[in-house]
This record gives structure tokens, C-alpha cells and sequence, in this order.
């Protein structure tokens, strides 16, 4: 063989080598979409989280908004408790300070995290199919999901502000948990609404590690409505039976190499060789 020919055949392999280990990364990954099981709880069900709550932040526009420990917010548009939005809790029942894209020139909030990670929930309030959330790594799209998804899954029991179910009682109130299966982690989620109807939401909840069945109890995962992988949604009523959560509340690694891909790089090796002996001879 001439030396053109092997860098062909090496090269060619190498491209065969990326494109799989891309599209392999990218149709193993999955997001599990699930709602509490309460149609009246306003936050996670799960331990060791970190809560974000706009009770603190002024009204209307907010810049570049520390989340700490977890990430920053590029920006945030804030409103005061309403019957669209504003989660309560013990000190006031009424409602808290909210989130809303879709208000004045404010379409969209990114939240980029220090640390990727595999659990993400939200209070979703007077929900319509105008919202929409992306999940990344890098400048992969991991998970998009539109809430028009869960409007016509969750019954009535949602719908209308929990503080007062005949306020806003045409749209679903829910805490919803998106979960990465073992090998799905992201570092970047932005909430979208270009309709102007609002995403209104509250009490934001990360973990770096998915649900653990081990340590979170099972009643905590909530009730399962869909399964998502990049922009396909399909609709689920229970955890899928190839699911894997993981396991020992840890991060989720990169997965391991199929077979195909280290047969391949053998190949790539043993053409080296080869061609290096073929020089001296």
C-alpha cells in the first residue's frame, strides 16, 4: 500500500468513529418527565436539593442572577403573587414573587450550571402549550420539552390556582420533576415563551444526581407522563422497563465504548503498524 491510501483508510475510519460515538451519545440520552402526585404540593418531594425562590429579587427585570452553589441566571423578570402565579408557603399563603417569560421584551431565561447535572423541578403555574423548556449539554440538545404535553394529560385536579381552584381554573397547576437517565446530564436549561402568554413558574429545584431509588423512596418520583429525547416526546404512564437511573446517588459518567467503536480503533492500530513495518522493509 502506498502511504495516501492508508491515511485515506485511516481517516475514513476515524469519521466512521465520530459520527457513531456521536449519534450513540446522542440517542442513549433520555429525560423522564414526571408531576407530583399532589395536585396542591408547590415543591420537590426529593431531598438534598437546592431551592430558588424569587421572593428576594426586586420586581421586573433582573441581570446575570446568582443562583448559589448551582448556577447563574442570564435574566429574570419577576412578578408579585397573582392567580397566575406564586407559590405559597407558611409565611405567605397567598403567594410568593414569581418567574414569567413571555412578559414585556423577556422571551427567554437561561440558567447555566456550575455543575451538569441530572435533576431539574419546578412549580409550573396557570400552565398553556406556549411553554417551552430546553435541556443542554455543551451545545447539545439533550431534552426540549412543550408543556402542551402535559395540558391534555393531568385531570382536573390541577387545574386552577391551589390557593383558590376557582382562580385561573382553565389552566394546570403543577410541580413537575425532569429527570436524566443514567447517562444524561445538562449544563444548561432555558425556559421560552414567544407567545407573550406567559411561563409563569416557581420554586426552581436542582441535584446533580437523578432520582435514587435506593435513597429517595419510591412514591417520591411522582407520577410519570413522558419520556423525552432531544425534541421527541413520548407519552409514558409508568418508568420505562430500559430506564437506569444510575446508581450510588452519583453523577452520570460517560457511557462505556460499544463494541463496534473498539473494533474500529483496533483497526486504526493495526493499519499503523502495519504501514510502519511495510516503511522499513
Amino acid at each position: 500500500m502506498k502511504p495516501k491510501f492508508y491515511n485515506k483508510v485511516c481517516a475514513g475510519i476515524c469519521l466512521a468513529i465520530v459520527v457513531l460515538v456521536s449519534s450513540h451519545s446522542t440517542l442513549a440520552q433520555s429525560t423522564l418527565v414526571t408531576v407530583t402526585e399532589n395536585p396542591d404540593q408547590v415543591n420537590s418531594s426529593l431531598s438534598n436539593t437546592d431551592v430558588f425562590t424569587f421572593d428576594n429579587l426586586s420586581l421586573g427585570y433582573n441581570n446575570n442572577v446568582r443562583w448559589n452553589n448551582v448556577g447563574t441566571f442570564d435574566q429574570l423578570y419577576v412578578l408579585r403573587p397573582s392567580q397566575w402565579g406564586g407559590a405559597p408557603d407558611a409565611s405567605s399563603p397567598n403567594g410568593t414573587n414569581y418567574s414569567v417569560q413571555g412578559v414585556g421584551k423577556l422571551a427567554k431565561t437561561t440558567l447555566s450550571l456550575d455543575t451538569p447535572s441530572s435533576y431539574f423541578g419546578l412549580w409550573w403555574s396557570a400552565g398553556d402549550s406556549s411553554n417551552l423548556l430546553r435541556f443542554y449539554n455543551s451545545d447539545t440538545l439533550l431534552a426540549e420539552f412543550r408543556t402542551n404535553t402535559l395540558t391534555g394529560l393531568l385531570p382536573k385536579d390541577y387545574y386552577g390556582n391551589p390557593i383558590n381552584r376557582k382562580k385561573a381554573s382553565h389552566e394546570p397547576f403543577a410541580f413537575v420533576n425532569f429527570y436524566g437517565d443514567e447517562e444524561t446530564q445538562w449544563d444548561r436549561i432555558e425556559f421560552t415563551n414567544a407567545t407573550r402568554s406567559g411561563f409563569e413558574s416557581d420554586n426552581y429545584t436542582s441535584r446533580v444526581y437523578t432520582y435514587d431509588p435506593n435513597t429517595d423512596g419510591e412514591a417520591n418520583v411522582g407520577n410519570v407522563v413522558a419520556e423525552v429525547s432531544g425534541n421527541e416526546t413520548t407519552e409514558v404512564s409508568e418508568v420505562p422497563t430500559d430506564w437506569s437511573w444510575g446508581s450510588g446517588g452519583a453523577a452520570p459518567g460517560a457511557p462505556a465504548p460499544p463494541v463496534f467503536l473498539a473494533a474500529a480503533f483496533a483497526v486504526v492500530v493495526f493499519l499503523k503498524n502495519k504501514f510502519k513495518r511495510d516503511q522499513k522493509n
